[in-house]
Order: structure tokens, then sequence, then C-alpha cells
């Protein structure tokens, strides 16, 4: 996966990634809002050492107080310290408590310690550090005592007494706040990327090509009322001006023509992985595309299990292919001019029993090479290649097969299974025609073409 395809995943899961981040935000205004406020006094102590009057002896002093201020904030972890301190502070506490809520820090390069307790009562707080202002020097000029008296080798001055805390030291809302807001963006980014690697279904052009190893010849964008109403009309209009979906099939047209410039295919099969991909729509809409550049074309509705484009377009189903294939009619007798110039076509018929015996017969051969000598264009709307084995045969006895792929919707596994079952039967894949699912976003070449087609039809029709 490049930057690009990051992105759009991305920008196409910005919402769960949005709302993940706002909610870690939430939580850790809530962990701030939940945890009860901790106050923190500090006091700092001043070691110094007994030493002669030289400058060496000096020296010696500031060393021997440098290493004492490591042993004397040990001492603050001593519950027998600490008891004294609860003494000496009057406060309601014992010493356990006392231990774990101080906290001394001596710098190795300095003579300072620096004591700090954290106490949910301010006032507390601040005592129970006076305390150890009390305790700390007693106990150190006591142990540093020679047995023999005389004075203390060491001693502990308070430099900075406690002041009284104005502010809690934790939570830290802000700080709460901006990590649930990282770990929600990191959140989001994960999933959107966990549920991308997961999702099988097709995304885009180059991933289709790769797929299939055919280009795709076509790209159809959405239509709202064809694609999620189930009475719509799914003739798209190519008189009435330049619609996206009208300038998409006439793009698809010269891709066909351009396939093969020297013997372009001229009988081939419209099918695809599994139904609802789009297939008979595109089928009468290549053939209306096909039809409007002054050629003549033959429809053959091959789907002899769930037969579709006699319903689209509007057409008797009583006799037609299976007639002709079992010797029943000719296909003269049978073949029927459609209300749209230069478009005949050869409807379905009874359904049969065994479609594929049909289909793959030397009758089925004989019709289409009869076909192919007077018209122009013989589309074959076929059955999914998954479910059944229909299409795989008639692609290899016409020029090959044009893939309907519905994306964002159709699988990958699907596309893969469909384009094997092509090749095990020696059938040419022509190429793909890409059926969008969602409409066309903003910022993409697609949409500007869609705004700008649409524009110049609602021009041209207010002229008119």
């Amino acid at each position: 996966m490049d930057l690009r395809d990051l992105l759009s995943v991305l920008r196409s899961r910005w919402l769960s990634i949005a709302g993940l981040t706002v909610i870690g935000g939430l939580l850790g205004l809530g962990l701030s809002l939940l945890t009860t406020p901790l106050y923190s006094a500090k006091i700092t102590f001043y070691v110094t050492s007994s030493g002669g009057d030289s400058a060496a002896a000096a020296y010696q002093g500031s060393l021997a107080s440098q290493q004492r201020v490591q042993s004397y904030a040990a001492l603050v972890d001593s519950t027998d310290i600490a008891q004294q301190v609860v003494d000496a502070a009057n406060v309601d506490a014992n010493a356990g408590e006392v231990v774990s809520q101080t906290t001394a820090i001596a710098d190795a390069k300095t003579v300072l310690l620096n004591v700090s307790v954290t106490d949910p009562n301010p006032e507390r707080a601040m005592r129970i550090a006076e305390g150890f202002g009390q305790v700390l020097p007693r106990t150190i000029e006591k142990l540093e005592t020679p047995e023999g008296g005389g004075p203390p080798l060491a001693k502990l001055t308070v430099v900075t007494p406690p002041n009284l805390p104005a502010s809690p030291v934790s939570p830290k809302t802000e700080q709460n706040i901006a990590v649930g807001l990282v770990l929600g963006l990191l959140a989001g980014v994960g999933l959107a990327l966990l549920v991308n690697t997961l999702d099988r279904r097709v995304k885009g052009k180059a991933q289709v090509e790769k797929l299939t190893g055919a280009s795709v010849v076509g790209s159809i964008p959405f239509r709202q009322r064809e694609d999620k109403e189930e009475d719509a009309e799914h003739i798209v209009p190519f008189r009435e001006g330049h619609s996206p979906a009208a300038e998409a099939f006439r793009r698809l047209r010269t891709n066909l023509q351009f396939l093969n410039v020297d013997n372009p295919p001229r009988v081939f099969v419209v099918t695809s992985s599994v139904a609802s991909e789009g297939k008979s729509e595109s089928t009468i809409n290549i053939a209306l595309a096909l039809a409007e550049a002054g050629h003549r074309v033959l429809v053959i509705e091959a789907d002899l299990r769930r037969p579709r484009v006699v319903n689209y377009m509007a057409m008797p189903d009583k006799v037609g292919l299976t007639n002709v294939l079992s010797g029943q009619a000719r296909f003269e007798d049978v073949v029927q001019e459609t209300r749209y110039d230069g478009v005949d076509l050869l409807a379905c018929g009874p359904l049969p029993p065994n479609p594929s015996e049909l289909l793959g017969s030397e009758t089925a051969r004989s019709l289409l090479e009869q076909v192919r000598k007077i018209y122009d264009y013989v589309i074959v709307d076929s059955s999914p290649l998954l479910p059944v084995t229909d299409a795989a045969v008639l692609a290899r006895i016409t020029d090959g097969a044009l893939l309907v792929v519905r994306d964002r919707r159709t699988t990958t596994d699907q596309v893969s299974q469909a384009v094997d079952n092509l090749r095990n039967a020696d059938a040419h894949l022509l190429g793909v025609a890409l059926v969008a699912d969602k409409p066309i976003k903003r910022g993409t070449a697609e949409y500007y073409d869609s705004y700008y087609y649409s524009s110049k039809g609602s021009t041209s029709a207010v002229k008119g």
C-alpha cells in the first residue's frame, strides 16, 4: 500500500477515525473528572558536613555532604521516621500512608534534598511536609553525633519551607485530554487499516486491473434511482444531453473499438462474477451507445435462468433464443425490432431445463456465425460466471467476454474466480467494466467530469 492508497483508506473512513478521536478525548476528560485531585507540598533541605579551615578540608566536607544526601533520602521511607512525622504534624494518618505519599529526591551533584508530600488535602500535605522539616534535622543530628560526644559531623537545614498548595498536581486534565485524543486517533487509524485489510471487496481501477490482468475499459458512475429502486428505468437517455452515465458508456464504446484496432471484438459476452452487478443494464446501454454511433446492433438475452434484458427494454419474451437453439423456430422469425434505432433483440424465450447444453451446442455456434454476418455488433447478455458455466461456454465461441464488476461490492475472491473460470474454458477476457456502488466524491477527476456534463446537459435542455 503506497501513500495514495493509505490516504484513500483514511479518507473513506474519516468518520470512524474522527469518532474514535473524540471518544478518546472524552475518555481522557472523564478520567480527569473521576480522579481525586492531589496536592503536593515540597520542602528543601541543605546538607552540610564539618570540615577544617583549609581549602582541602572544605572540599572534603563538600564531598562528604554529597555522599550523605543519598542516605538521607532513603530515611524518608522509614516507617519510624514517618511515625515521628505523624506525631509532629498531628495529622489523621498512619506511618504507611505517609511513606506512600512522600517522595525524596537527592541530586548526586548537589547537597540539596527535596521532599514532596502528595495528599488529597492541601493543608494536610503542607503539615506533613512541615513535620519532615522538624523530624529529619533532629534525626540526622542524632545519627551524625559521635559516640564520645562533640559536634555532629553533618546537619540538615531547611532552606525552602513548604507552602500551602494552591492548585492540584493531579489529575492533569489538559494532558489527559491530549493523550486521549492521540490514542483515539491512533485507534481510529489502526481500525481503519485493519478493516481495510479484512475487507475483501474490490476497491478501484488499479486493484481490478491487477486482479484480472485486463484493462478497465469503462467506469460507470453511480446512478441513484437505477441502483437503488427496483422499478427504475435502467436505460440511459443518450438523446437527452451529456449525462455522466451516457458519457461513460460512450467512452466504453470507444475503448472497445480500440481493444484491437485491426480486428475489434464484434461478438462478445457481457457477464459478471455474481448477480446484481449491473451486467444486463450494461449490456443494453453498450448496445445503445454503439447504435448511437451508427452501428447496427443485436442484443441476445442468453441468461436462460434469470433474464432481465426483456424487462428493462419492455419487450415480449414468449419466443426467442431457446426456440432457435431447440430447432423450433428460425432466427428471422423471432428476432425483434426495439424502439431504439439500430438495436434488435433476440429475447430469451421459454426457460429451458438444460441451459448449458443449449448454449454450448453446435446450433448456438452456428447462430452466432449467422448473426455476425448481419450485424455490426452482437452483444450477448449471459448468466454470472460463478454460479453456472453458461457465460464461460459462450465466451469461448465468441470474441471474448466483458466482465462487469461492482466497485466496493464484489469481492476480490469472486473476481479472481470469475477470471479463472474464463481461462479454464479457454475464453478471452476482453476487459472490465467497473460499476460504481457509491456517488462520486468531490475533489476527484470523475466528480468534475460529472459536474461538467451535467451542467452542459442542463444548458442544452433549457435552450431546447
